[in-house]
């Protein structure tokens, strides 16, 4: 599998796709990014909840390494529908197919090869599933693109949407404990169990302040609060 990443293209996608996602997603707002990550491929392993999540983790990948490459694991049937995605860091897998996920974790190993400072997003449900499902139901498959990759930093991130009190929704991200992997071993019962944590941090979060936790999120390096009792509500706010 070759890469058919264009920068050219790239630029042109974020010229009018930013706009045109500023008016269907109302914010996006991160928490919990490490400060510092060591100079070896870093696999950000997500939640799968909308079909935006993987323009979702660009934003993170902003956060944490702005002038590095990034690439999105897809199923083929997907990129078939939308091949422009190919351009701009996309690369497909059928995972019914051995011949497919060979090529595909071959192309990640090429890419780590290139830049070692690469991203990788992966979705390790391979399906979309809300935020509250829980077993997330991560696929062992994760556990190949850590080995192709190793060493490598994996870093588990939840994502989950509320309207709130605007028409569109606010996306909220929060990511746990990065795991460095030297040898390729990865846990992906581990792994998941890391983003549901951070999925349940999110949902008590938004069940404590509510229409306010947009005001009260961290910023994108501090860890969101333990959990706690919910925020009371002023008896004039539940006249509403």
């Amino acid at each position: 599998m070759r890469s058919r990443f264009s920068p050219a293209a790239l630029a042109a996608f974020e010229l009018f796709f930013r706009p045109w996602r500023r008016r269907r997603i109302h914010a996006v707002r991160i928490a919990g990014l490490p400060r510092a990550l060591p100079p070896v491929p870093l696999l950000l392993a997500a939640s799968h909840v909308s079909w935006w999540d993987g323009f979702t983790l660009r934003e993170v990948h902003r956060l944490l390494r702005p002038g590095a490459p990034v690439w999105t694991l897809m199923s083929e049937r997907e990129l078939r529908r939308s091949r422009f995605l190919r351009t701009i860091g996309g690369f497909g897998i059928d995972p019914a197919r051995p011949a497919s996920v060979r090529a595909a974790l071959r192309f990640v190993r090429a890419r780590a090869a290139e830049r070692p400072d690469a991203t990788v997003i992966v979705f390790p449900q391979g399906r979309i599933w809300p935020a509250h499902r829980r077993p997330l139901g991560f696929r062992r498959g994760v556990e190949g693109f850590a080995r192709a990759l190793s060493p490598c930093v994996v870093l588990p991130v939840a994502i989950h949407h509320e309207p709130l009190a605007a028409p569109a929704p606010t996306v909220f991200v929060s990511a746990g404990e990065p795991v460095r992997v030297g040898d390729g071993d990865l846990d992906a019962a581990a792994l998941e169990a890391a983003v549901e944590a951070e999925s349940d941090r999110i949902l008590d979060f938004l069940a404590r302040h509510g229409e306010d936790a947009p005001r009260r999120w961290p910023g994108p390096f501090d860890r969101l609060g333990a959990p706690g009792p919910p925020s009371p509500v002023p008896l004039h706010a539940a006249a509403r």
